[in-house]
Order: structure tokens, then sequence, then C-alpha cells
């Protein structure tokens, strides 16, 4: 049996126009957007052993009963074409040259070339144009028993919250692509539902028997991907697996398709995993940020590999690699599969609005995770989308819910991330954040109950309203900012250590005319320069990718009234932690039942 397990695929669509070599290497030629064609001149060369077009031919091996792969190509003209593959030889890429062939073609033919038997992690193939040359397209295509394929429905669950400038296009993309499809068996076995949280889509205009759109209450991301899974297990033919993505990306279909693929021939003992597809970002299109994360000991999100530049063949082999197991791995929910058994067996997502909600699920369900080169997204990168109410409040509390509900981060102490989180802010001046820190704790301290209400879209207005608001720097007295030494700090001193736990960095114990009064710069977000911060007066919390900033002032006062909260906080909760832990423990399978989300979704 044979199946196209990849496509070949060019840059046809606007954004990709400049990131070519994403999809081929060397001259650039000219694709032909309107047919879909890439045109080479005469002595053109173009590589297609690259992220999006080389195949991942170790994965496949892998996590498939693989027998054999050969290269089909639509496609005319004088060319000279080259099989090849790639592996690590130690770090650097070694390159194997499987066969070479010349062809001249009047007209457009398919063409069939055989990989041999091999070793190497990633195959794909060379041309070289003797006179004009036109590439229709082609793909990989794996020779399998007719045992081998397995069937599946894969249900597309996109939550959307009034983004429909991300949203319809990719609505567009999706229903031309896959709904529309002209391979039939991609038509009948893929279902698109769109939850819309903020209700501005017209189902009337997009619903059809493979497409629809549920208007949803705003429960945030954690509501809408449960609204998907429910829907993916009611629709007509139920789903085998679910594709949770993100609204505010760009995506392509060829993704999902591959995604497709690889559970139509999964190895049985594969069968349970999550296909995890990697986070690249919108502003630098070629580099990658995530494809799995991990929760580190401290707290800390961590990706588990390094970033990667995905025009380099050497990245696109590391990626491939195999790198340390971390007990708290997770898939971003940006582009995760998840197959409907694990629904089953352990659960709809906590109702924790946004953030943390997918970290959670992972770890619950003990994800193992499945990753492949050209499986992806794009998304805005994360540093430019922070904001206290979330990357504070919501972090802090939905990390204290997660561990206390089904015991996950056992290796983690959240109350001391907590407290860390709390003291952070606190020496940067910055109260607001503090604040929420300390409601992130009170709010977890209420119990599950607190849970089953459904004001998560009004604590994020609230919340939303304590966001440092950051003008451009043009507008504030700052007289010089070295951008590329922000979150660098100089090296600590001894009496200023002691000083600054001491005085809460000059906030107590500290005459303000002793104060260093020039005025320092810091990271808006995380980052942390203590010393550059010690005992400063004032500081400007700067985000050095949008050129934008804040001042922020030593306030003894509100420091008082911030601290008197902080210390009566864990007061209350070394009193009644336990307590707490044991109620939620208790509540945890009725907040993933279906029972639940139905009632508090209104369905």
């Amino acid at each position: 049996m044979e199946r196209r397990i990849q496509n070949i695929i060019f840059p046809v669509r606007e954004k990709f126009y400049t990131q070519w070599q994403l999809f081929y290497k060397g001259d650039r030629s000219y694709v032909d957007r309107e047919n879909h064609v890439l045109r080479m001149g005469q002595y053109h060369l173009c590589d297609f052993t690259t992220y999006l077009n080389g195949c991942s031919y170790g994965k496949w091996k892998r996590y498939t009963d693989l027998r054999g792969i050969k290269l089909q190509l639509d496609i005319e003209g004088t060319f000279k074409i080259i099989l090849v593959g790639y592996h690590l030889d130690i770090y650097s890429p070694e390159r194997t040259e499987f066969l070479t062939k010349e062809y001249c073609l009047n007209g457009r033919q398919r063409i069939e070339l055989e990989y041999p038997e091999n070793d190497e992690k990633i195959l794909g193939f060379e041309i070289i144009s003797k006179e004009s040359c036109g590439i229709y397209g082609g793909g990989y295509i794996g020779e399998y028993d007719d045992t081998a394929m397995q069937n599946v429905v894969l249900s597309v669950a996109t939550t959307t919250c009034n983004k429909e400038a991300f949203i319809i296009s990719n609505m567009q993309i999706l229903k031309k692509e896959i709904i529309e499809s002209d391979e039939e068996e991609i038509r009948n076995n893929i279902y698109i539902n769109v939850v819309d949280n903020g209700r501005t889509l017209k189902p009337e205009e997009w619903n059809e028997p493979h497409f629809t759109i549920h208007p949803n209450k705003n429960t945030g991301g954690s509501g809408g991907f449960a609204r998907g899974m429910i829907e993916a297990m009611r629709q007509t033919t139920k789903a085998t697996h679910v594709l949770l993505m993100d609204d505010d990306v760009i995506v392509l279909p060829e993704s999902i398709r591959r995604s497709y693929m690889l559970l139509t021939l999964l190895k049985p003992e594969y069968k349970n995993y999550f296909i995890s597809g990697a986070m690249l970002y919108y502003e630098e299109m070629n580099m990658q940020h995530e494809d799995i994360g991990t929760v580190c000991s401290n707290s800390d999100f961590c990706s588990l590999k390094p970033k990667l530049f995905h025009e380099n063949i050497k990245d696109n082999l590391t990626n491939e690699l195999d790198f340390l197991k971390h007990p708290n791995e997770y898939a971003g929910w940006w582009y995760c599969c998840i197959p409907t058994s694990q629904i089953e067996k352990y659960g709809l997502p906590l109702p924790l609005f946004i953030r943390c909600d997918d970290i959670e699920y992972s770890l619950r369900c003990k994800a193992k995770i499945i990753t492949m080169n050209g499986i992806c997204i794009w998304h805005m990168g994360f540093v430019n989308k922070y904001n206290a109410a979330f990357d504070r409040y919501q972090q802090c509390r939905n990390l204290l819910i997660g561990k206390a509900t089904f015991n996950i981060y056992e290796n983690i102490d959240m109350f001391a991330f907590w407290n860390r989180s709390f003291n952070a802010e606190l020496m940067k001046f910055h109260y607001n954040a503090a604040e929420l820190v300390l409601r992130a704790l009170e709010d977890y301290m209420q119990g599950p109950s607190f849970l089953e209400q459904d004001r998560g879209e009004q604590i994020v207005k609230e919340n939303m309203k304590k966001n440092e608001k950051l003008i451009p720097l043009s507008e504030l007295d700052v007289k010089e900012i070295n951008f590329g030494d922000i979150y660098c700090d100089w090296p600590r001193k001894f009496i200023d250590k002691c000083i600054y736990h001491a005085t809460k960095n000059g906030q107590r114990f500290w005459p303000e005319k002793w104060l260093r009064k020039e005025k320092m710069v810091i990271p808006f977000d995380y980052g942390t320069v203590t010393q550059k911060q010690t005992l400063r007066k004032e500081l400007i919390a700067v985000n050095p990718h949008l050129k934008t900033g804040a001042i922020r002032i030593l306030d003894k006062k509100r420091f008082r009234e911030v601290y008197k909260r902080y210390k009566k906080d864990i007061k209350e909760y070394k009193k009644r932690h336990a307590d707490i832990e044991k109620l939620y423990r208790e509540r945890a399978k009725y907040l993933v039942s279906e029972e639940f989300w139905i009632k508090y979704l209104d369905i």
C-alpha cells in the first residue's frame, strides 16, 4: 500500500514570500503564486532538503512501519535531480548522495525516484535546471503493509475571541485546502470546529457538514477548547483525535494533513501519544520558540530544545533528535493533537480560563509527545504579549490549582514560586503586579467552589486595569538607553545585597535621602537586574522590542499596604492550605467532567 506522507509545498501565501528558504534553498527562482508552480531559470539550483520540504525519514521509520520511500514530482523541463539524505556527524551535518538522474521532459509529467534503504534522519532532493524548468508539486510516497492503516477522524478545534483578522483568514484557508481538498480521504475525515467565545462570527455564513461555528460563552481558552473537545466527541462521526489550535496563528494546511497521515499510520505502541506542533515566531519566521516545553523545578517554563533557526540544515537535524526527558513535559495548545481516548480517560480541561491549562492537561494525562519538522504554526512571540494580569495573576493561581487538584508538579514548591513572584515585583516597585500575585493566592484559597463560578472574564477585566501602561520612550524623560544591555545585570556587591534584602530595596528602614538618584533601566517583564535596581528612587521599565516603557517610583506608603496584606495572606495560607488542597482533590474529577462543562457552558 502506498501513502503520500508529505507534500512538496511552495511559498504561495504572501506572508511566506520572503521566507522561501524554509521551503527550498539555493537560487530563489520564481514562484507563480496563482498557479502554484515553481519556475526555475537556466542553470538554477534548488535544494528541497528544508524544514518544510525535507522528509523526516527517521521519525516516519520510528513511529510507523515504513517499508520504503520514493519521491514523486509533477515537473517539466530539462534538469538534473539528486536524491540526498542527511544526519548529524557529532555536531556537523553529513550529506549522502544516493542517486543522480537527468531528464528532458517536453511538457508536464510525473516522475518517481526511489530512495534505497538507509539510516539518514532527513531525506530530500536537489534540482539543477539545464534549461527552464517548472515544478508543479509532488511528495514523498511511503510503502506500507495493507494492514498498517488506522481509521482516523480528526477534529480541528480552534478557539477565538474578537480576533477576526486572524481567524477569518485561517478559516478561509482551511475550508479551501482541507474541507474542499482534492483528496477525498482528507475531505471525508477532517472536521473543523471553530468555537467563537466572542460570538462575532455568523454561523450561517460558514456552516456545512465538515465545518461548524459554535457560539460559546467567553470562558477563555480552557472553556473554548473544552467545548471543542465536547463537539468533537458529539459530532456525527465521532472524532478519534482532536487538534487544538490557537486562533492568532499562521498555519499551513500541510501541517494538518501531515498530522493526519501520521495518525493513520502510527504503530500501536504510539496510539495514545500527543502530537505537538512547533511554535515559530511570527516576527522572525525561521526561528523556533518551542515544540515541547517543560516546567523546571523553580517553576520557570522552558523549551526542551534551544532556539533553532530552520533555514539551517544543522538546526533541522537537531530538531529531530531525542532530547533529555523531563518529568514535567507538556505540549502547548497553539497546536496540540490529542487522542479522544485520552480525553475519555483523563477528562476535559480544568476551568482555568487562560494560562497553564495546556501544561496542567499534558501533565495530568502523563502525555508522551511526538514532534516532526514541518508540523508547526507561527505565533506572536510571548515577550510582546507579556502582561501582569495574565503572567502574574493567572499563572500563579493556576499553577497552585493544578498542583492541588491532581497533584502534578510533584517536584515543585508552588508556594515558593508564588512567594518569589510577589517579592520580585515588590522589589521592582511594581505594586500593582504585586497585588495581582496576592489576589492569585487569595482566590486560590477560596477553594474549588471559586472555579465553579463563571467569573473568568470579569476577573480578567478587573485585573487588566492594573496592568502597567507602557508609552513610547520618546515621551519619557530618558537620556540614553542601551537596548542590548537591558537584561544584563552588574556584578553583585555584598554590602548592597545585605541592605537590599534587609530594607526591601530601600522601602523600609532606609532614609530616602540615601537612595541613588540616577534613574535605572530595567526589563519590563520577568527579567530581574538586581544590582542595577538596588536602592534606586526611580526605575524605568523598558520593553526593548517595542521601544516603550514606564517610570516606577519607590512609594513607602504603597509598600506598607501591600506588604501588610502579604503577611496576612501567608498566615492564612499556612493555617489552611492542607484543608484547601483536600477540597480541590475531592472536587477534581467533577471539575473536568462533561457534566460540569455542559452546565458551565450552558450547552
